[in-house]
C-alpha cells in the first residue's frame, strides 16, 4: 500500500461495525472504526503504530472486503474486487444498510481502543464509558481516556486517540 492511498470502508465495513457478523479482533475494530476515508495510510500508520503492523490490519480488513483502497488519483485500488463482500451487484439501499446512532459510533471506538490497548484493564473504563449518554458526558470522560491510554501505551498513542474521538464528536 503506498502512503498515498486512502482506506475508505465498504458497505459491508459499515454493516460490520454494527452487526459484528466477523468477530475481529480489538485492533481490527478499532481502525475500521476510525477509517473515515479521509486519512492516507501514512496518517494511519502514524496514529495506530502501537497497534503493531498498520498494514497488516488494512490488509486483512480489505481482504475481507470491509475496507477499499483510494488512490490519490481517486480511482479504486481493491485488488480484491472478486471477494463477496467488495462490490455488491445491486446498490445497496440506505434502509437495507444497518446504522448505528452516531453517539453510539463514537463510544464503540472509544471502548475498541481502550480495550486494543489495555486488555482486560479496561474493565473499569468501560463501565464508565457505558454511563455515558450524551455527548456532553462523552466529552467529559475524554481527559480519563487519554490519561488512560497514555499510561497502558504511550502519550502519542493516546493523543491520536483522544484527537479522533473529539473530532468525531465534533461532527455530531
Amino acid at each position: 500500500m503506498r502512503d498515498t492511498d486512502v482506506p475508505n470502508k465498504t458497505p459491508a465495513g459499515r454493516a460490520e461495525i454494527s452487526a459484528r457478523k466477523l468477530h475481529l479482533n480489538p485492533r481490527q475494530r478499532t481502525v475500521l472504526i476510525a477509517i473515515n476515508g479521509h486519512q492516507s495510510m501514512q496518517e494511519i500508520r502514524t496514529q495506530f503504530r502501537v497497534l503493531g503492523d498498520v498494514d497488516a490490519i488494512i490488509g486483512n480488513l480489505r481482504e475481507s472486503g470491509l475496507l477499499e483502497m483510494v488512490g490519490s488519483a481517486g480511482e479504486a485500488s481493491n485488488a480484491r474486487s472478486a471477494s463477496p463482500y467488495a462490490a455488491p451487484a445491486a446498490p445497496v439501499a440506505a434502509s437495507d444498510e444497518p446504522q448505528m446512532p452516531p453517539l453510539g459510533l463514537v463510544r464503540q471506538f472509544m471502548n475498541e481502543s481502550s480495550v486494543a490497548a489495555l486488555g482486560l484493564r479496561a474493565f473499569m473504563f468501560t463501565l464508565k464509558l457505558e454511563r455515558c449518554y450524551s455527548k456532553e458526558e462523552l466529552l467529559g470522560l475524554l481527559p480519563e481516556y487519554k490519561r488512560v491510554l497514555g499510561k497502558a501505551k504511550d502519550q502519542a498513542y493516546a493523543d491520536a486517540m483522544t484527537r479522533h474521538a473529539e473530532k468525531m464528536l465534533d461532527a455530531l
